[in-house]
C-alpha cells in the first residue's frame, strides 16, 4: 500500500512519516531528501539549476547553497515555479522507479504530494496540520529565520485548509508528542483495517 504524508513546512511530517512507516513495516521516502539527491554535484538536475539561476547560488565546495537557492526562490514565485519545473520531474522518475522496486508498498512523506497531483497515486493521504502561527514559530527556531522570511515560505505553499478535501485523515500537530503519537498510532490502525478489506 502506499501512503502519502503532506502537509505545509514545519507541521511534522517527518515525524509522523517515521513512526507510520516504524508502525507498518514500510520503507519510508522523502521526496525532499530525493530532491535534494538530484541536485547533487554532476547530477542532471544540478547542471540544469546551475544554468537557470547561475553560479551566485553555489558554496565555495561547488555544491548548490540551499539556503541561497531558497532566499531567490521563497521571494520570487516565477523562480520558484522554474525550480520546480527542472526539480520535480526528476523527483518523480525515482519515485515512480522506488515504488516498482517495493512493489507500492511505502510511505511517501511529500511537502508537495496534493500540489503536483502525486496524492491521485496513494491508497491513503494523511495531512499533519498545525495552526500557521505554530509552523512560523517552528520554522523561525529551525531555520533561523526572520519571521517576514518564515511567513513567505509558508504563503509560498498551498494552505493547508485547501488540502484537507485531498486526505483520509488529517493529524492535529499543535500540541506535544505524546498527542501526535497517539493520533498517528489510530490513524496507522485505521489504515492497517482499511488495508485488510480490500
Amino acid at each position: 500500500m502506499l501512503i502519502g504524508v503532506t502537509g505545509g513546512i514545519c507541521t511534522g511530517k517527518s515525524t509522523v512519516g517515521r513512526i507510520l512507516s516504524a508502525l507498518l513495516g514500510l520503507d519510508l521516502v522523502n521526496l525532499d531528501q530525493i530532491a535534494h539527491e538530484v541536485l547533487g554535484k554532476g547530477e542532471v538536475g544540478y547542471l540544469k539549476v546551475i544554468e537557470a539561476f547561475g553560479e551566485e547560488i553555489l558554496s565555495p565546495d561547488g555544491a548548490i547553497d540551499r539556503k541561497a537557492l531558497g532566499r531567490i526562490v521563497f521571494e520570487d514565485p516565477e523562480k520558484r515555479l522554474l525550480l520546480e519545473r527542472i526539480v520535480h520531474p526528476l523527483v518523480e522518475e525515482r519515485i515512480m522507479k522506488l515504488m516498482e522496486e517495493s512493489g507500492r508498498n511505502l510511505v511517501i512523506e511529500a511537502p508537495l504530494l496534493i500540489e503536483k497531483g502525486t496524492w491521485k497515486l496513494m491508497d491513503f493521504v494523511v495531512l499533519v496540520y498545525c495552526p500557521p502561527e505554530l509552523q512560523i514559530k517552528r520554522l523561525i527556531r529551525r531555520d533561523k529565520l526572520d519571521p517576514k522570511a518564515a511567513e513567505n515560505r509558508i504563503k509560498a505553499q498551498l494552505p493547508l485548509e485547501a488540502k484537507f478535501p485531498m486526505a483520509h485523515y488529517v493529524i492535529n500537530n499543535s500540541k506535544d508528542f505524546s498527542y501526535l503519537r497517539d493520533q498517528v498510532l489510530k490513524t496507522g490502525l485505521e489504515i492497517l483495517k482499511h488495508a485488510l478489506r480490500r
